[in-house]
């Protein structure tokens, strides 16, 4: 990388070489795009081989299995997203097969065209190809990354809207001819639309780009003023959410109301246990970015900062200014959303288009001498060591089970009273053991005969039921039936065909089901017998880390959900 001024690409790159800190002057132009496509290439072949691969460690994940389970049901919009990712997967399968690897496939073609357009952002506001592979390399490193690139939920098409829209809001603010890009504005709203189909969080784009024009001064604010250029960006990103509309107006407003449960905005958990999960979230941002990388995204967001304060037309401090404004108030907002409920680690990942970038141009700023990029040293260094290192632990963390068995069996801890599991400590360990229970569950059902039926208490089983079972057949949601602590409801309580109310479905009737999950008074209501098999467990490396539930049930006789519901 590169200290980069406002055309680098055409500076003498000798005296950092001369300074002896870092000798890149053979990382021409050509040189870094040519390394770039190859980082791609490998990348994605890679990753493609990893997910065909029949031994792959991690099954599909609930959300990835729930959001398959959609797509043999195209429609408007679903419970509780909208429908893109649904369709992406239709396609993908439609060609492919409803296979992992083809439930996969569009994420990784996404994480490809994320990386396209962080170099491309990087290219245009500094105009340096090695800052902008430096951009690409760190984004390459950090382990929520990895595991966003492989897994095909709402995130990864969401991501990369974000990201190009951000790359075409730059194109207008940064134009060298005051005025021109205007045509970008509906391109954007169409994006930004496209990416509210994936998630409504992509509307919050809008008001951000709002922020960020304001904040950058006269050329901003006369962008805003405009007529025909922020509104129509806007005009057109309303009309992507007509189907939504459409659809929940159909379906009793229950995405509104689940995305306001999600979010605290209706209920929530309250604010006396605020403080502890917002350090939990903060700390958990560590923990997926790497500790070392969240200093360098500080001290690059500081800089930035006192560098816009102290010279207000210096160009470059303006780009970098972009660049923390975008990410900023995303940032911000996930983490109030600690305040009332609590937010998923995965929530705050589009701020880091931006901050990373950010990161990128730093640390070239501080390779301009020894005495800047000294400092910077023990922190860049660990940085690339724990994403190096995470790297083959975010694809099998398989990796590290010997190591925490035996730290489990030989050092105790007296002043904690519980034992931390591998089910505590691995974060993919919910992404494992399904296809095992698939094929245990299609063996009992063709055990119990009578076209039997597969029932899971939980919505996310039932999907990954639906996906390992032999014959991929359809599966039914018992969670919502329960009186005392109803699970929420999911997309399941919407279609007719997968109700276990004879009133609604009776083609149930009589039949056998086998159940996965935990006995329930209602299950032996709504069978005549119920029969508990031994637990199924799985065990990787010869540690168990998963128990599963299995039970046969013989005579359906129907059950009618509770008028509670919970979202």
């Amino acid at each position: 990388m590169e200290a980069p001024a406002v055309a680098v690409n055409a500076a003498d790159p000798a005296p950092a070489a001369r300074s002896g800190v870092w000798r890149v002057g053979w990382l021409t132009p050509w040189r870094c795009r040519i390394l770039f496509v190859a980082l791609l290439g490998y990348g994605f072949f890679s990753h493609l081989s990893y997910v065909r691969d029949p031994n792959c460690p991690l099954d599909l994940s609930g959300d990835e299995a729930h959001y398959w389970d959609w797509s043999r049901n195209l429609d408007l919009s679903y419970y509780s997203k909208g429908p893109l990712v649904a369709y992406f997967i239709r396609a993908s399968c439609a060609i492919f097969g409803d296979t992992m690897w083809a439930v996969r496939l569009p994420a990784l073609v996404l994480g490809v065209g994320t990386s396209i357009v962080t170099y491309a952002l990087t290219l245009r506001l500094f105009r340096s190809d090695r800052v902008a592979l430096g951009a690409v390399l760190l984004n390459h490193i950090v382990p929520m990354f990895v595991a966003g690139s492989l897994l095909m939920t709402i995130d990864p098409p969401f991501f990369f809207c974000w990201a190009l829209a951000t790359y075409l809001l730059a194109g207008i603010l940064f134009n060298e001819q005051e005025g021109g890009g205007r045509w970008a504005w509906p391109v954007i709203g169409a994006v930004v639309g496209v990416g509210f189909l994936a998630k409504y969080a992509m509307f919050l784009w809008l008001p951000t780009a709002m922020l960020v024009l304001w904040i950058d001064g006269r050329r901003g604010r006369r962008e805003l003023s405009r007529r025909g250029g922020w509104g129509s960006a806007v005009f057109v990103a309303l009309l992507f959410t007509i189907p939504v509309i459409v659809w929940n107006a159909r379906h009793g407003w229950v995405s509104l109301m689940h995305v306001g449960k999600q979010t605290g905005t209706a209920g929530g958990s309250g604010l006396g246990g605020a403080p502890a999960r917002v350090i939990e979230f903060l700390a958990g941002q560590a923990a997926v970015v790497g500790p070392a990388l969240v200093v360098l995204m500080v001290a690059a967001a500081l800089y930035a900062r006192k560098r816009r304060r102290s010279d207000a037309d210096d160009p470059e401090a303006r780009r970098a200014s972009f660049l923390l404004w975008v990410a900023l108030p995303f940032f911000t907002l996930a983490t109030l959303v600690n305040l009332r409920a609590k937010a998923q680690l995965n929530w705050p990942a589009p701020a880091y288009f931006t901050l990373m970038i950010l990161v990128a141009w730093y640390l070239a700023t501080r390779l301009r001498s020894p005495e800047t990029w000294r400092p910077w040293r023990p922190w860049f260094y660990p940085a690339v060591a724990f994403g190096l290192l995470m790297m083959p632990v975010a694809h099998n963390f398989e990796l590290v089970y010997p190591l925490i068995h035996w730290v489990e069996r030989t050092i105790t801890r007296p002043w904690f009273h519980k034992s931390l599991s591998i089910r505590q400590l691995d974060p993919t360990v919910k992404l494992r053991g399904w296809e095992e229970l698939g094929r245990h569950v299609g063996m009992e059902a063709r055990n119990v005969g009578n076209d039997a039926f597969v029932l899971c208490d939980d919505y996310q089983t039932c999907s990954e039921m639906a996906f390992y079972v032999p014959g991929q057949p359809k599966s039914y949601y018992f969670g919502s039936y329960l009186r005392d602590k109803t699970k929420r409801h999911s997309q399941y309580d919407l279609w007719p065909d997968r109700s276990l109310d004879p009133k609604q479905n009776p083609t149930l009737l009589g039949r056998n089901a086998i159940y996965v999950g935990y006995l329930k008074p209602e299950l032996s209501e709504a069978f005549e017998r119920v029969e508990e098999l031994p637990p199924l467990d799985i065990e990787r490396r010869g540690v168990k880390i998963r128990t599963f539930r299995v039970s046969r049930c013989y005579n359906f006789k129907g059950i009618s959900r509770p008028e509670a519901k919970k979202y």
